[in-house]
């Protein structure tokens, strides 16, 4: 027994300094991933991992399983499927490890709350970079990265640092209230400066669905609501750059931003391997002769001008499960997806009678939104932003182990 809670303690060092460093520090990030799942699968070993699995346990089996065949018979093989592979597997096993880890409430909301604290230096610090030294074009979370990935990172956590803020309101002194607002307004500020229009527009979302459903006190939310659209309003007053650019795709007739062309070169692809796919990670591999190929073995006409490889990915969830991982990869994201949703679902009374399970259930919400909302446009559930959303469904599943009774939930 004290074997197992000197194991517990390496491991929650090991996942609160992941956590620490996910959205700001590459290497150290990837050593105390590796650290913290070594030791949980080690502590869940002397423990008895069998008595652990549960109808979640499975389907992260059947995604890294499904995954697993799409990399052993990838169409496109030798190529890049098995980094892709190693960047699923290691998002799941953290999901898997978190969520059976049998973490206490206070150890959850301890993890919780680092994970938001933890966006701030590297936010603070992308936006030194883009104003005072000038050497970003956009605003980016350092470990994250590109713009568009650094904006779904930052919803997710606007919309967990939403739902902190309202369940703990009334309880918070005014000097914690001051702090919290500030932390959740600097949050939905860097989605406006960030300029993803689909960010911008699921955080909105997001908030108002928060408002609505979590408990509170009407004033409070009606001072919410006011606040965003205070700062909504503004940012079309002042030009924001995200308003400017939603401006200049209309002017252009180019909504999309060319994700059109994009999709084009995915639907295609789809083709290539359409049962497992051509391996995760291989899109990039994909040239304007193998589109060619493809169509004018259908007898279609060719227009370069319609399909755009640059990219380098699908931008868009659904589509990359689809072109990566074939059909198989596709019914295995849906599934995994409406899953998700039933249990946030049915769970809900219990996590809205619980300030805790209020909070947790608010992360692992805003991940599934983000997710699956987002993801329609953006190639979502990758490297930071897909650890990120895997922590806070793992959160929440850990925290409705002692807290839901499920059996009775899902009857």
């Amino acid at each position: 027994m004290k074997d197992s809670m000197f194991f517990k303690k390496i491991e929650m060092v090991f996942l609160s300094l992941m956590i620490l460093s996910l959205p700001s520090l590459e290497a150290p990030k990837n050593i105390f991933l590796i650290m913290f799942v070594i030791t949980a699968l080690f502590r869940r070993f002397r423990t008895g991992w069998v008595d652990a699995l549960d109808s979640w346990s499975w389907i992260f089996f059947a995604i890294v399983g499904t995954g697993l065949l799409s990399t052993i018979f990838a169409g496109m093989p030798s190529l890049g499927e098995w980094n892709g592979y190693r960047v699923l597997l290691t998002m799941i096993s953290v999901a898997w490890l978190v969520s059976i880890a049998g973490y206490s409430e206070k150890e959850i909301s301890w993890l919780f709350g680092l994970t938001i604290a933890s966006t701030i230096p590297p936010l603070l610090w992308g936006g030194y970079e883009l104003y005072f030294l000038q050497t970003k074009q956009f605003l980016q979370l350092h470990s994250v990265g590109h713009v568009n990935h650094s904006a779904i990172y930052l919803t997710m956590i606007f919309g967990a640092s939403l739902g902190w803020m309202m369940v703990l309101w009334a309880r918070l002194t005014l000097a914690n209230k001051i702090l919290m607002l500030l932390t959740s307004s600097t949050f939905f500020i860097s989605l406006i400066i960030g300029q993803s229009r689909a960010a911008f527009g699921v955080a909105l979302l997001i908030a108002f669905l928060l408002i609505a459903l979590l408990k509170g006190e009407r004033r409070f939310k009606i001072g919410v609501i006011g606040l965003l659209a205070s700062l909504s309003f503004l940012a079309i007053a002042f030009n924001a750059e995200i308003v400017n650019k939603e401006l200049t795709q209309e002017r252009n007739n180019d909504f999309l931003s060319g994700r059109d062309k994009v999709w084009n070169v995915s639907l295609e692809a789809a083709r290539f391997h359409p049962l497992l796919g051509i391996g995760m990670s291989n899109w990039k591999y994909i040239t304007q002769e193998d589109i060619r190929k493809s169509l004018e073995s259908r007898g279609k006409s060719y227009n370069p001008q319609d399909y755009y490889t640059h990219p380098g990915h699908s931008h868009s969830l659904y589509l990359t499960a689809l072109v990566d991982r074939g059909v198989v990869g596709l019914a295995t994201t849906i599934l995994f997806m409406i899953f998700w949703l039933r249990h946030l679902i049915i769970t809900f009374r219990y996590a809205n009678s619980s300030r805790v399970g209020a909070f947790l259930w608010s992360g692992s919400f805003s991940a599934w939104m983000v997710t699956f909302g987002i993801g329609l446009v953006n190639t979502t559930f990758h490297h930071e932003h897909g650890i990120l959303a895997c922590l806070f469904l793992a959160f929440y599943l850990s925290w409705c182990k002692g807290h839901c009774d499920l059996n009775k939930a899902f009857n």
